[in-house]
């Protein structure tokens, strides 16, 4: 496979199918988005109607490019894929779904994350094709009524996704994820006893939700491929609507995206994709780094980028150290400070990076989103080891209560993170019932100032006292705990400890976890490492691994100065990296 090496600067033939391969701080979207506008003043395909298709991974992504293209965004339209997906090809043709879905079209309304529910769970179980099969220890009374056998079923239902078989996709859940503690130890529920009993009903657990209107993010790539497949007319519309059609970070892309964009451009509509390999962070969507190689197209061009625009040189020697297949050239020639290690704890690493650098903004990343999140908060006790949001939806039998609190909790946060258009529509969900929007809006907004007024005076107290003055002001109709272990939850984490498992999506503020860092840049970055069994991307570099590229990532996104911290570190291990980052033990 031949390759041609360009600049962020260079244009190529619009007339051609390529994919773009490019290192961070390659200049990927500056390259995108000058590429399209040399589509807009070329192509001689356009006419005054056709579009260009612009798809990129995150709704961050898409307000960048949109910013940069400026005056003539409207001749191009950029969303993600799930968007464009269900405004393109959902939306406009949800009728011609065959009935045998029992999809709701006249209910349905945009797409959301699939969210666990007892109820729904045990729906399904009692009137499961295979309920005549069931037998001890897994009878339907012990799967519907034992917590522990219910809330196994629900994480195994909660990794269900799409996945190719012979070419035609079908619905797959991870094993492994059907466990419960029963207070010593993890166990799974037996698979040819139960979970291969099951399985065989994983579609009559979609359409609980279809028959309601309710899309989950990948029934929007499921529904899409099906409708492409069985109505190829549709194919031709959006050949004719969109002749160009650009995916920024491709290597974000799963099977079933690639192949509708495969689809889409087998004649006429030229594809480009752009990204990088070694940037795949995302298998738990399905994502992988060899999407990015395998991708194919009839007279596919291929191009490669090789400069960093972003880095200084001290940087960029870090990022080529880690990776052998692109060396990056410093396109700024700045050498600057040499990367510090701290090794210690995460508040007196800030501390020590202020004494170094002063004062001002300071991007820090991490891997897991409560290490995040704890950041953010400046919690620096009583961590949580696990995600309390799930145990509460896992605990909690009550679908309304369970609801209303995690709703609200999650408006909550996002205002203070000043997102409040966000978090007002996250609160209107406590008031579906109200009919007329703006009451609704209304409402919410009055509650949820109530709840912010009263923050302070909550947020260090048990979670039980957010829940009672979310009763006594909020939603006065949800049922009360009365006793048991969902009142020994709500007694015996606070406020704070709950809050900080909310996961808040297309976080742009200065703590944030890496993966949600993606295609942003900062002056200063502290990338924090957990254990020091993390740090094997730079003592023993192999970014086939995802925790590697993870890392990657993170230290990627430092402009000026990079700090990395870590608790604990061997001695043993300085020298084989100490000619790349100075350490710093406090």
């Amino acid at each position: 496979m031949s390759v041609i090496e360009i600049d962020s600067n260079k244009l190529v033939p619009i007339e051609q199918h390529f994919r773009v391969s490019a290192g961070p701080g390659a200049g990927k979207t500056h390259w995108l988005v000058n590429h399209i506008k040399n589509v807009l003043q070329h192509s001689k395909r356009l006419g005054s109607y056709r579009k260009i298709a612009c798809i990129t991974y995150t709704n961050v992504g898409v307000a960048t490019i949109i910013e940069r293209l400026d005056f003539i965004a409207d001749r191009v339209e950029v969303s993600t894929i799930h968007g464009f997906i269900y405004s393109n090809i959902i939306k406009p043709y949800a009728g011609f779904i065959p009935a045998e879905y029992e999809l709701n079209v006249k209910r349905m309304d945009g797409h959301d994350d699939h969210i666990i529910s007892k109820k729904r769970v045990k729906e399904w179980i009692t009137n499961h094709v295979n309920v005549g099969r069931l037998s001890h220890p897994y009878t339907l009374n012990q799967l519907t009524n034992i917590p522990n056998n219910l809330d196994a079923v629900g994480r195994w239902l909660g990794s269900l996704r799409y996945v190719f078989d012979a070419g035609n996709l079908k619905l797959e859940a991870d094993n492994s994820q059907a466990y419960y503690w029963d207070g010593t130890q993890r166990r799974n529920l037996a698979k040819a006893t139960c979970l291969d009993k099951l399985a065989p009903g994983f579609l009559d657990y979609k359409k609980l939700f279809w028959r309601k209107g309710i899309l989950h993010h990948d029934d929007v790539l499921f529904f899409g491929s099906l409708l492409l497949k069985k109505y190829p007319f549709i194919l031709t519309v959006l050949r004719a609507k969109f002749p160009y059609f650009f995916i920024d970070e491709f290597q974000d892309t799963s099977p079933i995206q690639a192949e509708i964009l495969s689809m889409i451009g087998q004649t006429e509509t030229r594809i480009g994709i752009i990204g990088d390999k070694s940037q795949s962070i995302y298998s738990f969507q399905g994502a992988a780094p060899q999407h990015f190689d395998q991708f194919n197209l009839a007279g596919l061009t291929n191009y490669v980028i090789k400069d960093n625009r972003r880095s200084t040189n001290s940087i960029i020697k870090v990022l080529n150290h880690i990776r052998t297949d692109i060396a990056q050239n410093g396109i700024r020639n700045v050498e600057g400070t040499k990367p510090i290690l701290i090794v210690g704890g995460h508040e007196a690493a800030i501390d020590e990076i202020i004494k170094l650098s002063g004062e001002g903004p300071l991007a820090t990343l991490a891997w897991d989103n409560i290490t995040a999140n704890a950041m953010k908060r400046k919690m620096q006790s009583g961590l949580p080891d696990r995600d309390l949001i799930i145990e509460l939806a896992a605990k909690d039998s009550n679908t309304e209560r369970r609801s209303v609190i995690a709703s609200c909790l999650q408006a909550l946060e996002l205002a203070k993170q000043g997102r409040f258009k966000d978090a007002i529509k996250e609160m209107e969900r406590n008031y579906r019932d109200i009919a007329d929007k703006e009451k609704r809006k209304k409402t919410a907004f009055k509650h949820l100032t109530f709840l912010l007024t009263k923050y302070d005076s909550f947020k260090s107290e048990p979670f039980l006292n957010f829940f009672s003055i979310i009763r006594t002001n909020v939603r006065t109709d949800v049922a009360n705990l009365v006793r048991g272990g969902i009142k020994d939850f709500y007694e015996n984490y606070s406020y704070e400890q709950i809050a900080v498992c909310v996961r808040i999506d297309d976080d742009d503020s200065e703590n944030r976890t890496i993966h949600k860092s993606k295609g942003d840049e900062f002056d200063r970055v502290l990338v924090v490492v957990k254990e020091k069994t993390h740090l094997s991307f730079l003592l023993n570099p192999n970014l086939s691994t995802e925790q590697q590229r993870i890392f990657y990532v993170g230290i990627s996104r430092a402009r000026d100065l990079l700090y990395l911290n870590v608790p604990e570190l061997d001695v043993i291990h300085e020298g084989r990296i100490n000619h790349l980052i100075d350490i710093k033990r406090i």
